[in-house]
């Protein structure tokens, strides 16, 4: 009974964070914290190998599972999670808030990739959790009401 529940519990979560990936990879949808991102894309892989292993009905022992699947997880997300390959974008400065809703701003933002340089953007932020943002590229010369200018400089890279 609480193998059960365990195993819905397990497939829930490779479900949502399954979803979240390929979301992120498709849509306007961001992570904020690499940590995040690179974990439900280890999530997703490795439940795409479960998912092979139940349909081909292959059968993997306990022991099989806690010795070697756990260290594999656990190697596998401390690699991916050491090795940022793709620089996150970082926020520089806040241009401006909007008027009413406090998750919502407009940023320019940078990525660094190393040594070639610096990529630059100018988005609408707008966050839903503490993890997830939805990326919108604006224009700010038609930026109007109710947004409201403040150049509230962050500095995320340290660059000065």
């Amino acid at each position: 009974m609480i193998k059960k529940i365990i195993n819905r519990i397990i497939d829930v979560l490779w479900i949502g964070f399954s979803l979240l990936f390929l979301l992120s990879q498709t849509t306007k949808l961001e992570f904020i914290s690499p940590t995040i991102r690179n974990f439900s894309f280890l999530m997703t892989i490795l439940g795409f190998v479960f998912l092979i292993l139940r349909i081909l009905r292959i059968k993997i022992s306990e022991k099989i599972n806690r010795i070697v699947i756990i260290p594999l997880v656990l190697i596998g997300g401390l690699v991916i999670t050491s090795f940022d390959w793709v620089g996150t974008w970082k926020t520089q400065t806040i241009l401006y808030n909007h008027g009413h809703f406090k998750f919502k701003t407009i940023e320019s933002q940078m990525q660094d990739k190393g040594a070639l340089g610096y990529n630059r953007r100018i988005v609408e932020v707008t966050k839903l959790a503490g993890f997830l943002r939805i990326i919108e590229p604006v224009d700010t010369a038609k930026v109007g009401l109710p947004w409201i200018k403040v150049d509230k400089d962050i500095n995320e890279l340290k660059l000065k």
